[in-house]
């Protein structure tokens, strides 16, 4: 039986006032511990689902994300060999390190959470308890993609993982893009990630696919490449519809997959990824089917 029209509107809702108020409580608790420890040497922000408005109630955990600012990452991938010089020429070694930062960030937390503080590989986990939901503390670096020897094109982050790999990305353009994509979708864009975060929640449920098949970061960027024209403000059901066939459909061809981009649109969604194009037409297979179409 299909999913009915005001299940989908019902899906497509942000998170309620209470679930809202117990994740302002540990951003609150967080922010305040780490200014005490480090003041306005960091910025503190938010990333994931629910800086960017996509969460739902199933995955409502809050990411924080700490970037100190007195050290960073370059990328000088865009730059030619005799740019790379003169960087390189014009720049000295950082005395803080971010292998340093981290441990420090996790003994400030543990010092003020104690046991509900627990170091992972990629953050700093925060248990949550009946006040405050689950959060992951991001520490980081800035990451400056250098657009010559002298200027960063743009500003993201970048973190070592304890297991040694490394994560970049641009959660400040990945938000200012959602809510542009938001607007001109008479905000369809969200409520449609939401939508299909629901669906995905409840195939893991069902065990119809696995916990880590596809994240939520992933379905928020494939939405974000659907064209706007596919978004239908009075008709939830006609724009999922829309929305999976468009991404099943472009699947198919390599050279769409390619041009595929991160919400932040600095960088490929596929592109120097484990990412499978494969499972995602399986992924929006299953959705089609559990919806009814």
């Amino acid at each position: 039986m299909a999913v009915s029209e005001q299940q989908l509107i019902t899906w497509s809702k942000p998170l309620s006032k209470t679930e809202d108020t117990k994740c302002q409580n540990v951003v609150s608790q967080v922010t305040q511990v780490l200014r005490t420890k480090f003041g306005y040497g960091i910025d503190i922000f938010l990333q994931g689902s629910y800086q960017n408005d996509t969460n739902v109630k199933q995955d409502s955990d809050v990411d924080i994300v700490v970037r100190y600012n007195g050290s960073y990452f370059p990328n000088l991938v865009f730059l030619s060999d005799e740019q790379k010089r003169i960087y390189d020429a014009n720049t000295q070694d950082a005395s803080y390190h971010f292998p340093q930062f981290k441990n420090d960030v996790e003994l400030v937390l543990k010092n003020k959470f104690g046991t509900d503080a627990k170091r992972k590989d990629k953050c700093i986990f925060i248990q949550g308890n009946t006040n405050r939901v689950n959060a992951d503390v991001v520490p980081c670096f800035p990451m400056k993609r250098m657009s010559d020897a002298y200027t960063a094109g743009a500003i993201g982050i970048k973190f070592i993982s304890d297991d040694g790999g490394t994560v970049e990305s641009y959660p400040e353009q990945h938000y200012a893009n959602g809510v542009t994509k938001n607007t001109a979708t008479s905000r369809m864009y969200k409520r449609t990630v939401r939508m299909l975060k629901n669906i995905r929640n409840n195939l893991i449920d069902t065990g119809v696919i696995k916990e880590k098949f596809i994240s939520s970061f992933f379905i928020e960027s494939l939405v974000y490449n659907v064209p706007n024209t596919n978004f239908n403000q009075y008709n939830y059901s006609e724009t999922l519809k829309k929305v999976i066939k468009k991404i099943y459909d472009d699947m198919d061809n390599a050279i769409t997959v390619n041009e595929y981009v991160e919400v932040s649109e600095l960088m490929y969604l596929f592109r120097g990824s484990d990412r499978s194009a494969a499972d995602v037409r399986k992924f929006m297979l299953k959705c089609w089917e559990y919806a009814g179409f």
